[in-house]
């Protein structure tokens, strides 16, 4: 590495530096509390010490507000989606609802009497995910999970198994069509 040309009693930042202009320099509006070269150095270092606590203090209370935004907007977009998904499920007990009555309207009351049970237990789910925020259904998934940790795995099978069909479905659609092979 080569080093840059410098004359004698200069320095490599510019050669035009004088030490002179910089004892008569004086902080102009909006330079805090700056000490102009040369004068004491315990009151230079007190007030940029303040100075730095202040940006820091700045720092820390914009960051706690961003922090808190992002954590509102978050919370509220789960509460969206929470509320979309009792709605999806609710869709489903009105399914299951028609399907019964279709089913007692041909005179199969046992396949009826299971649809309806069906249907009450999903309404049920629909109204549990509207009435609980997100936070008690977690801890509710995480004590379910602790009392029947098989059950807990059996349904994150099932539901795994479920979102892998749907996806593949989707990527035969997206293709043009049904493939046979598959």
């Amino acid at each position: 590495m080569t080093m840059p040309d410098v004359p004698a009693g200069r320095g490599p930042i510019d050669s035009n530096f004088e030490p002179e202009a910089m004892a008569s320099f004086r902080p102009g509006p909006g330079m805090g509390e700056a000490v102009a070269f040369g004068e004491g150095r315990e009151g230079s270092r007190g007030g940029a010490r303040t100075q730095i606590r202040e940006v820091r203090d700045q720092v820390v209370d914009q960051a706690k507000s961003s922090i808190r935004q992002a954590r509102e907007r978050a919370t509220s977009s789960l509460t969206e989606s929470r509320v979309q998904a009792a709605d999806q499920i609710g869709g489903f007990a009105t399914a299951f609802r028609r399907t019964s009555e279709h089913l007692r309207n041909e005179q199969q009351v046992r396949a009826a009497d299971l649809a309806e049970s069906l249907a009450e237990q999903v309404e049920r789910a629909s109204s549990y995910l509207r009435e609980r925020d997100f936070g008690a259904v977690r801890q509710d998934i995480e004590g379910l999970a602790r009392r029947q940790p098989a059950m807990v795995l059996g349904i994150g099978f099932a539901l795994g198994l479920l979102g892998a069909r749907f996806f593949k479905s989707s990527e035969r659609q997206a293709a043009g069509g049904y493939d046979a092979r598959a």
